[in-house]
């Protein structure tokens, strides 16, 4: 079938005509490229990257551009909270690869040019000539100075060359990291921001068509962000295309209606009602008709005359400074810092607006209390500060009319002077600001409707506002940067710990305090409390401080501190108390997932309410904080956050038993559903009907299975693990029953061994025969798969004992076959094919089935190693047949694949390399990655064999790329050949320099 190839980024070597960038010399520069997929280029050409791991180390050290990426963030990548003991061996390996790769000729133990160590991790030493994403900040930057120097047709431009960078979202190839982890997230959150900036600016100066096809993309690739679907409909509308606009109006509503069950928000409403009353002109950023007395406002109140009160002038002269101090100890941060002070240096005549956000307790305040007191001089007229009690104790947030009131009182404004109705009186507020160079920060603010009337109207201010939402509208509207701030790094907290303690406890360490603000899940306040409970007793050594944090998982009373009203359980109490009837009640249920994410089907089946109930409420859950998203459908919360939930949970004494049962079925029915796409058929172990109020996951097609495997494969494990402990067996083995052939297609052999472990483990202790049957059968799956001969041979043995047991000649036919497979990859073909043969006499009165065939194709492959090539080729080609009747991708192309291997062994080359060929690409239709590795291991040596080394050295490099194990034996097999083969090439080129000496 034919494939689209993705675009190159400009300025790559496929940008051009040739695979070498023009005029090239060949002088070994490096390009590389993460805004799409991941992609790097030495001397114009591109260069293959090796296993999924090792590239996922390669992306976040371009996603941080010359930032040092510490060695848990490498582990929290590539293992997803799971990590083996020798995680940190393997992420030096995949540098150490990846150094060779970039650098071939760098001898051994080398600094080399491009990795380097630092601070416990790696950084990539890149510039803006060969990373896109440097090179896309670079023309951003221009863009800005541009449109600030008074030319917005050139920022323009410069917006649009820096767009056209991005081919796909950031690490596009390495999903699902690519969604989920904060790096790859964040610049999106970039792309999407400039995107919108680049969007009012094509508008300002009547270039809305410039500004079309990124706002296409970011909308395909963030459909419900209304702030951004706004900027669309404006843009169209614009660019003469009312029609579409409406249209997508229409579309989008249904969206939201279908997918959140809600009406479109009040931007993308207002959006749509200026298309309908051709109100486009942006210097009116509404699109509403001017109100008389706001426009009176902004060049002089109209209010009753009066004499100003004593002390000020009418104009107001006062100069505020109303920050709080600024916090004792702060430290880190960074990044959040240099972006701030970015904005802050940016000139131009629009407002600058910095909108903090992230969860309870994250630092937001600190953050933006400190920048200011940093930057309070470059604001010469006066600093405002107020807390908008966004997320107030009592429920009632700050009224923005009452905040304008205390802030025209400090610029020095009579009060009788001040007008009562809300918009006449930030008219004013816009007017005494008009001319003056003052920070305005707006701490916790609710929403955009409470911090629209405190925003200044000139360029010479700035504005930081702190949330625990994501003002995406301030971001549209008012070209705010937002700024979502994640748990510092491990480093970054133990510094802010040993800073607060260092007074009381002097000789304090790194390695003492670790393990501390890991138990404070690194959450700043939480480090805040511990550390000030550590330094005023300084008689309790760390390690008991520690001792008492042991039980964070379900209760919050470690962090409790009765000096303060705003301790960890307060902050997030206040997030609690804004939810409605249902999100308050889905919320405790956090606390009995596995995690580390959830979606709204699996909160639903728990909750036992409708999707689109559950859809409503975890909105709401996310807009207080306590979820965030980390991707389509996927939630994730703090472990703090969980503790809360966990107490919660407790006090309303819900009825767990049942939530833990609907939660297993849902996960173990939506299992079943994916084994049935991957495998259709009868299943040998399917579950009972769907308990009441489950709600499975909706799975299409074969793609939609392995990407929700994948996804889940964190919390399946834990469910098996969870189901074993708490005695259910059925469970336990109906799971990894479930599981396996997807472990199998794709590579996870380590995890497959462990769940079927697991499952037998449980299966032993309640004494279920079933169960321990179906146990030996799985393992001796995954121990033949790794290589365990020996250990497969004896779990099948166990497997075909208990399958006599209990009378099930289908089972027994299953098991008997897999010995005849075993038995032939021992080289014990006689004993093979017997087994193979008792299988296939008790298969001999049912029909064409799965199994059947599969037992008919072992028995082919069994006859040609026992020499009788003719009978071989007769089973295998009806085994094929069968499949390809069943539309059975994968088996159908494994069989075609043993064709392969027959005719290779009878010398002929060719048509061996073409059974493989097309089996390959049967097995890649299919998903099947291992099982493509390995055929694509054995389609090198078919190719080398012919003398096509280069064949050979593209198949073996696929293999590399198609498994995400590095040590798994066909990825193993393929470096062994590659590096074979590099070796002969050197020993050749060195014969030839020999001959004939330069």
């Amino acid at each position: 079938m034919t494939r689209s190839i993705p675009a190159a980024p400009p300025g790559s070597p496929e940008a051009g005509t040739t695979t070498r960038l023009p005029g090239d010399p060949g002088n070994g520069d490096v390009r590389f490229s993460v805004l799409g997929p991941v992609r790097v280029w030495r001397s114009g050409s591109e260069l293959p990257l090796g296993p999924k791991q090792q590239r996922l180390v390669l992306a976040v050290l371009l996603a941080r551009a010359g930032r040092s990426v510490p060695m848990h963030e490498f582990i929290d990548l590539l293992w997803d909270g799971e990590p083996p003991s020798s995680a940190a061996n393997a992420v030096h390996r995949y540098v150490g690869s990846l150094r060779r790769l970039l650098e071939p000729e760098l001898p051994a133990r080398s600094p080399g040019r491009w990795l380097a160590r630092q601070a416990g991790g790696y950084l990539l030493r890149v510039d803006e000539d060969c990373l896109d994403l440097l090179s896309f900040r670079g023309l951003v930057e221009r863009a800005r100075r541009t449109a600030a120097a008074g030319d917005p047709p050139g920022a323009v431009e410069l917006f649009t060359a820096a767009l056209g960078l991005w081919q796909g979202r950031c690490a596009a190839d390495l999903e699902p990291a690519a969604s989920r982890h904060p790096a790859f997230v964040m610049l999106e959150h970039e792309f999407v921001s400039v995107v919108c900036e680049a969007a009012e600016t094509a508008m300002r100066c009547g270039r809305a068509a410039a500004a079309l096809l990124p706002l296409r993309q970011a909308a395909e690739r963030n459909p419900l962000d209304e702030a951004l679907l706004a900027r669309l409909l404006l843009v169209l509308a614009s660019d003469g295309k009312q029609a579409e606009a409406m249209s997508l109006y229409e579309e989008v509503s249904r969206r939201l209606a279908e997918e959140l069950g809600v009406d479109p928000g009040a931007e993308l409403r207002a959006a749509h009602e200026r298309i309908l009353r051709h109100h486009l002109d942006t210097g009116n950023a509404e699109g509403r008709t001017p109100d008389p007395q706001a426009t009176a406002g902004a060049r002089g109140p109209a209010v009753p005359a009066g004499p100003p009160s004593s002390g000020t002038s009418a104009a107001g002269t006062a100069r505020p400074a109303q920050l709080p101090p600024d916090l004792f100890g702060f430290t880190g941060r960074k990044e959040a810092l240099e972006q701030a002070a970015a904005l802050a240096a940016r000139g131009g005549d629009a407002l600058r607006v910095l909108a903090v956000d992230g969860i309870p307790g994250i630092g937001k305040t600190a953050l933006a209390v400190h920048f200011a007191h940093l930057t309070a001089d470059d604001f010469p007229d006066g600093q405002l500060y107020t807390d908008l009690r966004g997320f107030a104790p009592d429920g009632k947030p700050a009224d923005p009319a009452d905040v304008l009131q205390g802030f025209l009182d400090a610029l020095g404004v009579a009060a009788q002077r001040v007008p009562a109705a809300l918009d006449t009186r930030a008219a004013l507020y816009r007017s005494v600001l008009a001319g003056r160079r003052v920070l305005v920060v707006l701490d916790n603010a609710r929403d955009l409707a409470q911090v629209k009337p405190l925003l200044p109207g000139t360029a010479d201010c700035m504005v930081i506002v702190t949330s625990r939402s994501r003002l995406t509208g301030l971001a549209a509207a008012h070209g705010a940067h937002l700024l979502t701030l994640d748990v510092p790094s491990s480093a970054e907290s133990t510094r802010t710990f040993l800073e607060r303690v260092k007074v009381s406890r002097p000789h304090a360490r790194a390695h003492d305090v670790v393990p501390l603000v890991e138990r404070c899940g690194r959450l700043p306040l939480a480090v805040a409390i511990v550390a000030a409970r550590a330094a005023a007793h300084p008689e309790s050594t760390l390690e008991e401080i520690a001792s008492e944090l042991a039980d964070t998982r379900t209760s919050l009373e470690s962090f409790r501190d009765e000096n303060l009203d705003n301790d960890v359980r307060s902050v997030f109490s206040w997030s609690y108390r804004t939810l409605g009837e249902q999100a308050a009640r889905l919320f405790p249920l956090l606390a009995v997932h596995p995690g580390p994410e959830v979606t709204a089907a699996a909160l639903a089946s728990m909750a036992g309410i409708t999707l689109q109930e559950a859809t409503q409420a975890v909105g709401e859950l996310v807009r207080a904080r306590l979820l965030t998203v980390r991707g389509r459908d996927r939630y994730w919360a703090h472990d703090l956050v969980l503790a809360y939930a966990a107490e919660l949970a407790a006090q309303q004494g819900a009825d767990r038993g049942a939530v833990v049962s609907r939660m297993y079925d849902h996960y173990r029915q939506t299992a079943h559903a994916g084994n049935l796409l991957l495998r259709p058929g009868p299943q040998p172990a399917a579950p009972p009907p769907p308990l009441p109020l489950v709600t499975p996951e909706p799975l299409a097609d074969t793609t939609a299975a392995f990407a929700w495997f994948t996804r889940e494969r964190t919390v399946l494990r834990s469910l098996v693990r969870t189901a074993a402990a708490r005695g259910d067996s059925r469970m336990t083995w109906e799971l990894a029953w479930a599981l396996q052939l997807c472990q199998q297609r794709l590579g996870w052999w380590h995890d497959w061994t462990t769940t079927m472990r697991t499952a037998l483990k449980a299966a032993q202790e309640a004494d279920d025969t079933e169960g321990m049957a179906r146990a030996h059968n799985g393992l001796a799956g995954a121990l033949h798969y790794l290589g365990d001969r020996s250990g497969a041979l004896h779990q099948l043995e166990q497997a075909l004992t208990r399958f006599e047991e209990l009378g099930l000649p289908t089972d027994l036919a299953n098991v008997l076959k897999n010995l005849g497979l075993v038995c032939s990859a021992q080289g014990n073909h006689v004993r093979a094919n017997q087994h193979l043969e008792r299988a296939l006499r008790l298969l001999r009165t049912s029909g064409p089935s799965q199994l059947k065939a599969t037992t008919l194709a072992h028995a082919g492959m069994t006859r040609w190693q026992m020499g009788d090539l003719a009978e071989s080729v007769r089973l295998t080609r009806s085994a094929e047949a069968m499949f390809h009747e069943m539309g059975d991708l994968n088996s159908e192309g494994v069989t075609l694949t043993w064709l392969g291997r027959v005719y290779h062994s009878q010398g002929e080359h060719s048509r061996s390399a073409s059974y493989y060929e097309r089996g390959i690409e049967l097995l890649r239709l299919a998903g099947s990655r291992a099982n493509m590795a390995e055929d694509l291991v054995a389609l090198g040596d078919v190719r080398l064999d012919m003398r096509d080394a280069a064949g050979a050295r593209r198949a073996w490099e696929e293999a590399l790329r198609s498994v995400d194990d590095p040590e798994l034996p066909p990825a193993v097999q393929a470096r062994e050949r590659l590096s074979k083969l590099d070796g002969t090439a050197a020993a050749a080129a060195a014969v030839v320099a020999g001959r004939f000496p330069g």
